[in-house]
């Protein structure tokens, strides 16, 4: 399919539908689709200033399907500017035969792949072609039904347009030797640059043996094998959406450690069901990954949990960032229940952006995320600002208060005391008689920080929802807990510490659900502080 083409059925697939963004359960300051389906984050790529991101979409309906690279483009991460569809599932509307899968993007600068022309830096999307039929291809090769191959396509005008590269499409065909079998669940390509080895890298994974395929390449068009990784750690579901990347230390160190992050879908966090992300910290050395021996436990199902909660998943990073700016940005939602939510036009939001760093705690290094800086440019006025030397037995209402909020909570462990406390913390999107509740706080006795949303509003989406999810949180070296909360229309993403802990989790509250309140469980808590700030829509 010419260029000009795809740009016309871009536009042809609804682009430019005319969504409120204010209907019930729309985020207002994470990214959804102007309507219609969207699952994993794709091909994110920042180039001459802009941010792009593409997304699993399906253009056509509010379920998952006609799988193809919905695009938008933002230069703050904040503010998103919708675009035309940038690969279209091919075939449609009379029959596809060619899903456009997960897969990640990089600007050419070199012009390595030879696709530049006149001097215009081409941007390389390496995706996963997911044939639904047997067919014979342009490239003069021939796939089976139900195969998943590695294929490109490139832009010549900063991403407004693209072209499938169908003179040698797909590029890898199928896995090296001696996996030629797993053709099926061959995919989720992602790709960068490593100048130290002046190679492209590409990772891939093969989903259904836990393994994962390092490829090198000097022109993003010829592969070859170098290592592979896996199986390790968490391995109860399907291997999918590898990225590998280094990230420096934030503090109090020198130099960087690689990170290597894996998809999990089912086989999630302890008390989750569905999808979740793991990952590995170690070395990197341009042909093979090998963890920390803290970080790889062969033999069972342990694992580094990126986040704890239910509702983050297939995350990456954006290409084209300096090593010390790294994103990272995550579906908030989960295959057990995706196709239920109660939204519509839309189906499907993106989490916050979030900033990644390493820190050292002893011999070991530990993983931060943090919302990105950025949010400071949504922040509206304080709501509320207090401290409680000691915070009572029980529950104060907060009152009414807005429903896109930036909190920040803190108090001493009381573990350090014989007061008896168990919990505290706050509840979000409340009634004043907590008939509906998402109660967010954390447990003195198992440290573990938790967000419990079984009352949360419309709960019955599926019978694992209403749920109370856990993520481990130590206190920091003056016993304080702290927890950063971010609060949209239809979720939560709680930050634990420096961001060690992270847990992110849909809600779909009642209208009438604005109350805050904050508690104290078996005891008072001492050393309270609290401050709540509003956030504006990103929409308006």
């Amino acid at each position: 399919m010419n260029t000009l083409r795809l740009l016309y059925l871009s536009l042809w697939a609804g682009i430019t539908w005319a969504a409120s963004f204010h209907e019930p359960y729309r985020p207002q300051f994470h990214f959804s689709p102007t309507k219609n389906w969207m699952n994993d984050p794709n091909g994110l790529l920042y180039h001459d200033g802009t941010y792009h991101l593409f997304f699993q979409h399906n253009p056509y309906g509010i379920q998952d399907g006609n799988i193809s690279w919905g695009h938008a483009t933002s230069h703050d991460l904040m503010h998103w500017e919708h675009q035309p569809i940038a690969l279209l599932a091919r075939g449609y509307p009379q029959n596809v035969t060619e899903m456009i899968f997960t897969g990640s993007a990089v600007a050419d600068t070199n012009n390595t792949s030879g696709l530049g022309v006149d001097g215009k830096i081409p941007l390389i999307a390496i995706y996963t072609s997911a044939y639904q039929y047997a067919q014979d291809l342009p490239s003069g090769k021939s796939v089976k039904a139900n195969q998943q191959s590695q294929s490109l396509a490139y832009s010549l005008d900063d991403g407004k347009t693209w072209s499938y590269y169908d003179a040698l499409n797909p590029i890898i065909e199928t896995p090296a030797a001696p996996y030629e079998d797993q053709w099926q669940n061959f995919r989720d390509p992602f790709a960068f640059w490593h100048d130290e080895t002046q190679k492209w890298i590409l990772v891939t994974a093969l989903s259904d043996i836990h393994k994962l395929m390092i490829w090198t390449s000097d022109n993003l068009i010829d592969w070859t094998v170098a290592s592979e990784f896996g199986p390790v750690n968490a391995v109860g579901g399907v291997w999918e959406c590898p990225n590998l990347f280094p990230l420096p230390f934030k503090a109090d160190k020198t130099g960087s450690k690689w990170v290597l992050v894996v998809g999990l879908n089912p086989g999630g966090p302890p008390g989750t069901v569905g999808s979740g992300t793991q990952y590995f910290i170690g070395d990197f050395n341009g042909t093979a990954f090998v963890p920390d021996a803290d970080s790889a436990y062969p033999g069972n199902e342990t694992a580094n949990w990126m986040d704890w909660g239910p509702d983050w998943y297939a995350a990456t990073a954006w290409n084209g960032l300096p090593e010390d700016d790294h994103v990272q940005l995550g579906w908030m939602n989960n295959w057990q229940y995706g196709s239920k939510i109660p939204t519509n036009p839309w189906r499907g939001a993106m989490a916050f952006p979030r900033h990644l760093s390493l820190k050292q705690d002893g011999e070991k290094a530990i993983l931060l995320q943090w919302p990105h800086q950025n949010i400071t440019e949504l922040r509206g006025k304080e709501r509320f600002r207090r401290s409680w030397s000691s915070l009572r037995n029980g529950v104060q209402d907060l009152g009414p208060q807005e429903r896109l909020l930036d909190i920040e909570l803190a108090f001493a462990d009381q573990g350090k005391t014989t007061s008896g406390t168990s919990e505290a913390g706050i509840i979000v999107r409340a009634t004043s008689d907590l008939k509906t509740q998402t109660r967010i706080g954390y447990d003195f006795d198992k440290k573990l920080m938790f967000v419990d949303r079984t009352k949360s509003g419309i709960t019955d989406i599926d019978k694992t929802f209403p749920t109370i999810y856990h993520a481990p949180l130590t206190p920091d070296e003056h016993g304080i807990i702290k927890l950063r909360i971010l609060l949209d229309w239809a979720g939560v993403e709680v930050f634990g510490g420096e961001g060690e802990s992270t847990l992110t989790a849909q809600i779909f509250p009642f209208a009438n659900a604005t109350h805050v309140q904050v508690f104290s469980k078996d005891g008072s808590t001492d050393d309270v502080s609290l401050k709540i700030s509003e956030l504006t829509s990103i929409w308006s």
